[in-house]
């Protein structure tokens, strides 16, 4: 039911607020669902003792070869020829520029080395829907702001989708909550091995 009223509610939320392009349809869709599956795989794993992968660190180390086999023959053959031949940086004579292009390089892998750790981080400790739907949380706010900005109007139905889908992430959230307030309440209380011998003499005595 949660995932139901947040797509309905992002579908409505965005109705008429862009043009239809199949193709792109396609790809968005299908981007989708290979992270659904590559998330769920890493829950399976990081939430598994057999596998012994707790730490998102181990886990980035095993995976991000084979994540980079995949992403850089597909990044030379779209962005190749444009990076090879940009004036900003084998082209040019300017250091500074030089510098301050790798400089945005390393920032930005910076950024995304810690979002891939805290996404790592979100899934072992919750679940792959959880980070899904802080992505949708995340696009809609985009959405909202860009709105905002760009001066563009609401309708009352794009009013209601983004009021569905708020709807639906807080449910998510407060099931969560709830959830895990259980899981305290019925955890067995440990019992420390010092406090257990110093209530022993004491009865003793």
């Amino acid at each position: 039911m949660i995932v139901l009223s947040i797509s309905s509610g992002l579908f409505m939320f965005t109705y008429k607020s862009t043009q239809f392009d199949l193709r792109g349809f396609i790809l968005v869709l299908t981007a989708s669902a290979l992270s659904g599956i590559r998330w769920t795989a890493v829950q399976k794993v990081t939430q598994q003792s057999i596998y012994g992968l707790y730490n998102p660190i181990d886990l980035i180390y095993h995976t991000q070869p084979w994540m980079a086999l995949v992403m850089l023959p597909l990044s030379f053959a779209f962005e190749g020829n444009d990076f090879l031949t940009s004036p900003f940086l084998f082209r040019s004579r300017d250091y500074f520029s030089i510098c301050t292009i790798l400089g945005y390089f390393l920032f930005g892998a910076c950024l995304a080395f810690g979002l891939e750790v805290a996404e790592f981080m979100v899934v072992y400790n919750s679940s792959s829907l959880t980070l899904s739907i802080a992505g949708i949380f995340k696009e809609v706010v985009t959405l909202y702001l860009a709105a905002v900005l760009n001066g563009d109007t609401y309708s009352p139905v794009n009013i209601a989708g983004l009021i569905i889908c708020l709807s639906g992430i807080s449910l998510h959230a407060a099931m969560k909550f709830i959830k895990h307030r259980r899981e305290q309440c019925h955890a067995p209380q440990e019992v420390h091995v010092g406090d257990s011998t110093q209530g022993e003499e004491m009865t003793n005595l």
